[in-house]
């Protein structure tokens, strides 16, 4: 069952602690990636951000029209990287503001409203209303937990020749 204001909390909560992470960090930290197939801070940062504008709100609102749009594609085209990783919060703080404010207004949604969404060849979900917005919040903690091993790594690789074992088991 969904309820909205405790995804609202949620979401707004998630944005605060994304916030949090990223005005700790210096833009050396930002960049730095802990190998080359993992994503630095930056690009986690920018990432959320462009699935705040143009995915997870964007998707919503079509399966909440009456009648229901198809599902929009992703155009990378649309895809905006930041200089720095702090625009790139700053970015998202004003998108999620925006979703935030939208789903207050939301009155009577019909959560199972759903549509076809393609992947790619032979991939294609079929999507409700409530499945976007629960895996809202849960991309919010997906990222949080990247960001946070992230932290994690840089804070490792900084003490060394010092260890972290004291702090317990990652």
């Amino acid at each position: 069952m969904i309820k909205i204001e405790e995804i609202i909390r949620h979401l707004t909560g998630n944005a605060e602690a994304i916030r949090s992470l990223v005005l700790t960090i210096s833009d050396e930290q930002a960049q730095w990636k802990p190998d080359p197939q993992t994503w630095s801070m930056k690009e986690v940062m920018e990432h959320v951000y462009n699935e705040e504008r143009l995915d997870f709100r964007k998707h919503l609102k079509e399966l909440l029209s009456e009648p229901p749009q198809a599902w929009g594609e992703f155009r990378h085209e649309e895809y905006i990287s930041f200089e720095s990783c702090r625009q790139a919060m700053e970015g998202f703080l004003g998108e999620r503001g925006a979703s935030i404010a939208w789903l207050k207004t939301l009155e009577f949604p019909n959560w199972e409203a759903a549509s076809q969404a393609s992947f790619g060849p032979g991939d294609v979900l079929t999507l409700r209303a409530g499945d976007v917005l629960a895996s809202w919040v849960a991309h919010d903690f997906l990222h949080l937990r990247q960001m946070i091993e992230l932290g994690f790594a840089w804070n490792e690789k900084q003490v060394s020749p010092f260890s972290v074992q004291y702090a317990g088991g990652w």
